[in-house]
C-alpha cells in the first residue's frame, strides 16, 4: 500500500510539474528559457512560491468569485519581479488539475498571460507567440495571448499577430483580432482597418472595432508604453479613425454604436474632417456624431 501511495504521489507531482500550456518550443529557445528561469529563481525564490501558492488556491478563488472569472490577473500583477516565475508557470510548472472548473482553468491561463504581457519583457516574445498559435485554447485565453504579445510593441510581435490572425478562422480569428489592438504599431492598425473593410459577420466586425478602439486610443498613445514607435502615432490614429468612420456610416445597430464609441476613444485630430468627407453616406448619423464629439 505504501508503494502504491508513493507511486500515486509521484504521478501527481509529475502532472503538477507540467506547464499551464503544452507548447512547441525550439530546443535552443527552451534551454535559454530554462536558464533565465533558473537565474531568477535563485535570485528571488519567494516570487516563485507566491505564484505557486496562487495556483494552489484556484479552486477556492473560483468558488468565491463574483463575476464570470476570479480576478487572477490582478493578484498576479501584485507579485513584484515575477516575469520569470510567470514564464515558468506557463511552460514548466503551472499545470492544474483537469477536474477544476473550466472557469478556474481559464482564469489561471488568461491571468498568467495578461500579467506576463503587462511586464513587457521582450525576451518572452517567443513564448507568447507559441501560446498564441497553440491549438485548442479557449477563446478568452487566446485573446489574452494576443493582448499580452501586443503589449511588447515590437514590429516582430506585430507581424506575428497579423500572421496568426490571417491563419486563423472563426472564433479563433475573432479572439486574436479582439486582443491584438494592444500592439500599437502601424502594421497592426493597417491590418485591422483592411480587415474591418472586408468583414461582413457582426461578431468579427465588433472584434475589429474593439481592437481599433484600443489600438488608436488617444490617451494610451500619449504614454511611452502605449506608443512604442512615436513616429507612427499620428498615422495609427488617422488609420484607425478612417476605418471606424467607414464602419459607422455603412452599418447599423450594435456595430454602428460601437464604431461611434470607438471614434470617441480614438479622438483623432482629423476625425471631424473624415466624417465630413463621408457625410453623404449617412447625413443624419454623421451630424449627430459630430455634435456629440463637439460636446
Amino acid at each position: 500500500m505504501k508503494q502504491l501511495a508513493l507511486a500515486v504521489m509521484m504521478t501527481a507531482q509529475a502532472a503538477l510539474a507540467e506547464g499551464a500550456f503544452t507548447l512547441t518550443l525550439a530546443p535552443k529557445e527552451r534551454a535559454t528559457l530554462e536558464q533565465q528561469i533558473a537565474t531568477a529563481r535563485a535570485r528571488s525564490p519567494d516570487t516563485f512560491r507566491q505564484v505557486a501558492a496562487l495556483r494552489a488556491s484556484l479552486a477556492r478563488l473560483d468558488h468565491g468569485k463574483r463575476g464570470r472569472y476570479a480576478p487572477v490577473t490582478s493578484w498576479l500583477n501584485a507579485i513584484p519581479q515575477a516575469t520569470w516565475a510567470l514564464a515558468d508557470a506557463i511552460v514548466f510548472s503551472g499545470g492544474v488539475d483537469a477536474s477544476l472548473p473550466l472557469t478556474a482553468r481559464v482564469a489561471w491561463q488568461a491571468g498568467l498571460l495578461e500579467s506576463l504581457g503587462a511586464r513587457r519583457e521582450p525576451k518572452t516574445e517567443g513564448l507568447l507567440v507559441a501560446v498564441l498559435v497553440s491549438p485548442g485554447l479557449e477563446s478568452a485565453v487566446r485573446r489574452s495571448a494576443a493582448d499580452a504579445l501586443g503589449r511588447l510593441g515590437t514590429e516582430s510581435a506585430a507581424q506575428a499577430l497579423v500572421a496568426a490572425a490571417s491563419a486563423a478562422s472563426g472564433v479563433d480569428r475573432e479572439a486574436v483580432l479582439a486582443g491584438m489592438g494592444t500592439c500599437r504599431r502601424l502594421t497592426v492598425t493597417a491590418f485591422l482597418a483592411q480587415a474591418l473593410a472586408r468583414a461582413s459577420v457582426e461578431s468579427e466586425q465588433l472584434a475589429l472595432i474593439k481592437a481599433l478602439s484600443v489600438n488608436g486610443n488617444a490617451w494610451a498613445l500619449e504614454t511611452p508604453a502605449g506608443a512604442p514607435a512615436p513616429a507612427e502615432v499620428r498615422r495609427i490614429q488617422t488609420t484607425a479613425a478612417g476605418a471606424l468612420v467607414k464602419a459607422f456610416v455603412a452599418t447599423s445597430g450594435r456595430v454602428k454604436t460601437e464604431a461611434h464609441d470607438g471614434l470617441r476613444i480614438v479622438n483623432a485630430p482629423d476625425t471631424a474632417l473624415l466624417l465630413a468627407q463621408s457625410r453623404a453616406a449617412d447625413p443624419v448619423g454623421v451630424d449627430a456624431l459630430l455634435q456629440d464629439l463637439r460636446r
